[in-house]
């Protein structure tokens, strides 16, 4: 994958004159680097510093050369991302024009119209990506990525261009390699849930589900948790689609259906490669998933997702994929459901009554135990809810990134026998928690309480629960 660095000197670029803004290079083929004391250009404050630095650069196409403008306007843009911690920027073609969206919290943000004759930015990204400045078919799909230093951090870029009637959608997926992107401490466990999450992956053997809706934070609670358990003695692999965050000292494969390299045939070569940990991106048929069950009958610790919406639904997803209940309460250690809500802003965030209404709302569609239990969580005393209300540093938004609710089985001996005897996914649910599992919504309603959420971002979560 390209890496380009600030200061970089590239063949067929030139450091800036004095007092001429900051260039950034044409990408090269593969990384090359000289330092040079070029300092990083700088990042716009704003959405609308952004579209002030474009008109800027705008005005200067007649003096300075049009490929260091188009580099210049490219790293512009980026750099903002990262600036406003935006998990995809979409570059979006209509006839004349391209728009630009950062998607922010979760929500698309409209940043920037431009039109295409002005600078050849597409072009220019797609040249970064590793594609071909102009797509060789008009009906092709491209994937590829860079890497991108912006601010002392190692950014990396994944990249992909659809056909559309007006030219290519470009997407990228903006992925922090710091230090502490991948760091199970960091995402929002309370205390006791990280405490037993951290025992349950220390299991010699067995297997463990991550699930949730899509962009939902799977794959980092994944890898954060491989990153944890990864030491010299231990022998980690993966198979992914796509690599995402590149852990050390871990052996990451992506699979290529095209090839017919998929999840199983994958998992059948990592077996023959003494593997200690497995990591697979995602159990999606029968045939993945026996292997991956039986794997973890055999003395392998494997780690997986899977597509659905509770901590519970895993065991109906995977009896309905076709694997024994027997089967599944040997191997199964436990599963983790897992939502993403918006933080509120902690320089404006304001005091605030919830309002009961909304209340019952969520609790609308749960039994009567359940919503009394939730009820009692949410009216007991000491809740410091608030409610945003928009300042400068979370662009006038009220919200300032995102945290993790979580709902955390572990299977014990009477849940596995439950398992095995076939019993229904109501009374599964009812013996997990009546057995001290903290449901989303509950775990939800703590962070509501604690003043890091709203609690009507968790009564948005609430509807995919």
């Amino acid at each position: 994958m390209p890496t380009y660095t600030q200061g970089m000197h590239i063949p067929g670029f030139d450091p800036p004159a004095p007092g001429q803004q900051p260039q950034v290079a044409t990408p090269p083929p593969a990384p090359i680097g000289v330092p040079a004391a070029a300092p990083a250009p700088p990042v716009p404050a704003g959405p609308s510093e952004l579209e002030a630095a474009y008109k800027r650069f705008l005005a200067a196409k007649g003096s300075t050369d049009g490929n260091s403008l188009t580099n210049q306007v490219v790293r512009t843009v980026l750099e903002q991302a990262v600036k406003e911690q935006a998990s995809d920027v979409h570059f979006d073609p209509t006839e004349q024009t391209y728009q630009i969206r950062f998607r922010v919290d979760g929500s698309l943000k409209e940043r920037l119209t431009y039109n295409k004759s002005d600078f050849q930015i597409s072009a220019q990204l797609r040249v970064m990506a590793g594609f071909p400045p102009q797509a060789a078919t008009a009906y092709s799909p491209e994937d590829g990525g860079f890497e991108l230093a912006v601010a002392g951090r190692q950014i990396r870029f994944r990249a992909s261009a659809f056909p559309s009637i007006h030219g290519d959608k470009l997407v990228l997926r903006v992925l922090d390699m710091g230090a502490n992107t991948l760091n199970l401490d960091a995402l929002g466990f309370a205390p006791d849930v990280l405490a037993s999450l951290k025992a349950a992956i220390q299991a010699p053997s067995g297997i463990f589900f991550v699930c949730g809706i899509t962009g939902g934070g799977k794959t980092t609670t994944l890898c954060s948790i491989l990153k944890t358990l990864v030491r010299p003695e231990i022998n980690a692999m993966t198979l992914e689609d796509p690599v995402e965050y590149e852990i050390p000292h871990v052996v990451q494969s992506k699979i290529n259906p095209k090839a017919g390299f998929n999840f199983a045939d994958g998992l059948r070569s990592i077996l023959r490669q003494d593997p200690n940990i497995i990591m697979v991106g995602e159990v999606r048929d029968l045939e993945t998933a026996e292997i991956a069950m039986r794997a973890a009958l055999t003395g392998h610790l494997i780690f997986s997702t899977i597509h659905t919406i509770s901590a519970i639904g895993v065991i109906s997803r995977l009896i309905d994929m076709g694997i024994e209940p027997f089967l599944i309460s040997n191997a199964l250690i436990g599963t983790l459901a897992q939502r993403l809500v918006r933080k509120v802003c902690p320089h404006c965030a304001q005091p605030a009554p919830i309002d009961q209404a909304s209340v019952e709302s969520v609790l609308k569609p749960l039994d009567t135990d359940s919503a009394n239990l939730v009820r009692a969580a949410i009216n007991a005393p000491g809740g410091r809810y608030v409610r945003p209300k928009g300042c400068a540093e979370c662009g006038m938004v009220g919200f300032r990134g995102r945290v993790g609710i979580f709902e955390l089985l572990l299977l014990d001996k009477e849940m596995r026998a439950k398992i095995s005897g076939k019993s229904t996914p109501d009374e599964l649910r009812r013996a997990a928690l009546e057995s001290g599992m903290k449901s989303l919504l509950l775990d939800g309603v703590e962070k509501a309480r604690a003043g890091i959420t709203t609690f009507a971002e968790v009564a948005k979560a609430a509807k995919e629960m």
